[in-house]
């Protein structure tokens, strides 16, 4: 897997990095539940301390519901190699699930769902499925946990 952070086409600003490692846990490896559709690319090189780093938050249902988040991704019915934007409110909570309206389209997969306050982005989801409602596997305690590991490695 090659990371092309900031991509526009053939420009690539940042350069590229090619994954080292991945990771995931057995809820998705194994079983395939949705649930629990979450990975990370590891890079040999920390990118974030070129690009930036986002937050990671695990809000409450009652933060979450009707929360303006944002999503940007490469999708594939656009021309190749174009980031886009969208954002919209959470209309639905699970303890795992997050459900959106934010037009999204295959290849965006994987991609971050945050919230901006106060000048900062925190991701509260991981973008994974496309349909009436678009959904992210949600940032909960778990999720957290294992990304904070996993940003170790």
């Amino acid at each position: 897997v090659r990371v092309i952070p900031g991509r526009n086409g053939s420009s690539k600003p940042y350069g590229e990095a090619v994954a080292t490692n991945y990771r995931s846990v057995k809820g998705w490896t194994q079983s395939k539940d949705s649930d629990y559709d979450y990975g990370v690319i590891i890079l040999p090189t920390a990118l974030g301390n070129t690009v930036g780093w986002m937050g990671l938050a695990d809000l409450a249902f009652a933060s979450l519901m009707g929360l303006n988040v944002n999503n940007s991704g490469y999708p594939g019915d656009k021309p190749y190699g174009s980031q886009w934007w969208n954002s919209n409110n959470i209309l639905a909570v699970t303890g795992r699930r997050l459900y959106y309206r934010i037009d999204t389209m295959g290849g965006q997969s994987g991609s971050p769902v945050w919230r901006f306050k106060d000048g900062n982005r925190h991701i509260v989801g991981i973008h994974t499925t496309g349909g009436t409602f678009n959904g992210a596997t949600r940032v909960n305690d778990d999720v957290f946990k294992n990304l904070v590991a996993w940003k170790g490695l």
